[in-house]
């Protein structure tokens, strides 16, 4: 069973253990499964727990894309900068938006906290209320010289008993 992850705001009820369960499971079932360091470290997992009109709960899953999978599918980008995957968090997102009079969104799990550029306030615009549960914050692992002390891959290795 995973570990009890963080959670934003701190004082956010506990995460529902299925999310990161169901996280963890979609990297198993993968094929080949996403546990190697560099699958660890490339791909993120989000799990986001919601309620149909009904009443009903469920787990929507989702990784990213990554820039490797889109230049494959479509070619390089024009430009370097435009080298970008598309965040777990924004392909859930989109996906509630488009669906949202039909689910309400209780909890969100990324294996990563979502980044403070983009995922972050599109969740506080979209999703305001709804706490945020991961794993793996950046900010928590450098150094005072600005190296990086653990990486993601090192985070999931241990939080999931790889």
């Amino acid at each position: 069973m995973p570990r009890v992850p963080s959670s934003y705001p701190s004082y956010a009820a506990p995460c529902d253990p299925g999310l990161p369960e169901a996280a963890l499971k979609f990297r198993l079932s993968h094929s080949p499964p996403l546990t190697t360091p560099r699958l660890l470290g490339g791909i993120n997992v989000t799990a986001w727990l919601y309620q149909d009109r009904a009443g009903v709960k469920g787990i929507q899953v989702n990784p990213n894309t990554t820039i490797e999978e889109l230049i494959r599918q479509f070619g390089p980008a024009a430009t370097p900068d435009a080298e970008v995957g598309i965040h777990s968090e924004m392909r859930a997102g989109e996906w509630f938006r488009m669906h949202g009079s039909q689910y309400r969104v209780l909890q969100i799990f990324s294996e990563r906290i979502p980044c403070p550029k983009m995922c972050g306030p599109m969740l506080r615009a979209y999703f305001p209320g709804v706490p945020w549960y991961y794993y793996y914050d950046r900010r928590s692992w450098i150094a005072p010289n600005g190296s990086i002390l653990k990486h993601p891959a090192q985070v999931l290795k241990t939080v999931y008993s790889l």
